[in-house]
């Protein structure tokens, strides 16, 4: 692997790390760039190729996987890493990184079912008949969601947003990474955040001992989550891997369903319209827009 750019700083305790092949190198220099604004120190190598697990479009060398290149990071500088993917940018200074590090954290990451309000919202256009003749509008509304959460009285599972991720230096986070990396071997055409969430929740000998701390949304942030100000961002729409249903590549579950409860809580349900620029909630009744309510939330789209 090749070091693409590089920022060497002696303040900061743990390594910002990503990696791209050539066709990303556009948006490996936006990362870079918005690296540097906060004074992180980070390392962006180039790679000939990315592994399965983390692109469909990639090969089936596994020196180019994640949980590899975090081992190889850790194993030469012996720092902790908080890896990104490239296609990520960092909007402000992540400031619970910090935090975490100096809680000696040993795995960070974003957890749907630690979640209790995490649907997102998508824009549709409606055509709406106005004294001033018909007009097309823009709405969000509640578009999907994890519709699960942990059981608090069950061992808790991970159901995982890979974009951004956190591991310490110690040697309980180095084993985790192995065992993800052998999971990884087992099944490559798994993707890697999804092979990571089984791994917790299932194949792990250090799953009670690990520190763990859930991230927000705002330091995994997707554009369809419209309530949450963006510190760490995906400001792209999401490749989605339409063949990639874990139980038909593994023959193995995620998580265990039974660990789970239905999630009640939502901002708002999938019947509402969201009026961001007036921020109004309306709803529809026989044809016709009917005015809910105003809010007062941040929007940040």
């Amino acid at each position: 692997m090749n070091i693409f750019r590089e920022n060497n700083f002696d303040d900061n305790d743990f390594l910002v790390v990503s990696f791209f092949t050539q066709s990303y190198k556009n948006k490996a220099q936006r990362f870079v760039e918005s690296v540097e604004n906060f004074k992180l120190n980070y390392k962006v190598f180039e790679i000939p190729t990315i592994h399965y697990s983390k692109s469909n479009k990639g090969s089936y060398d596994i020196n180019y996987c994640m949980p590899k290149l975090i081992l190889k990071v850790i194993e030469k500088y012996n720092v902790p890493i908080l890896f990104l993917d490239v296609d990520m940018v960092i909007t402000e200074k992540p400031k619970l990184i910090f935090d975490i590090n100096k809680k000696k954290i040993d795995f960070a990451i974003y957890n749907w079912f630690d979640d209790p309000e995490n649907d997102g919202y998508l824009p549709i256009k409606l055509d709406i008949d106005t004294n001033k003749g018909k007009i097309s509008k823009k709405f969000y509304i509640n578009s999907l969601g994890v519709k699960l959460i942990n059981d608090p009285k069950k061992d808790g599972q991970l159901f995982s947003s890979g974009g951004v991720a956190y591991f310490s230096n110690r040697s309980i986070s180095i084993r985790l990474l192995n065992e993800w990396l052998e999971n990884i071997k087992s099944y490559p055409k798994a993707p890697d955040d999804q092979l990571l969430d089984y791994t917790f929740n299932y194949t792990t000998g250090v799953k009670k001992d690990l520190n763990v701390e859930w991230l927000t949304k705002s330091y995994c942030r997707i554009h369809w989550w419209i309530f949450d100000r963006p510190v760490i961002n995906h400001p792209s729409n999401l490749s989605h891997r339409e063949d990639d249903n874990f139980f038909k590549i593994t023959g193995k579950q995620r998580f265990k369903i039974e660990n789970t409860k239905k999630r009640l809580t939502e901002r708002y349900s999938k019947n509402e319209l969201i009026d961001v620029e007036n921020k109004s909630v309306y709803e529809v009744i026989k044809g016709k827009i009917h005015l809910i309510k105003k809010f007062e939330e941040s929007i940040y789209i």
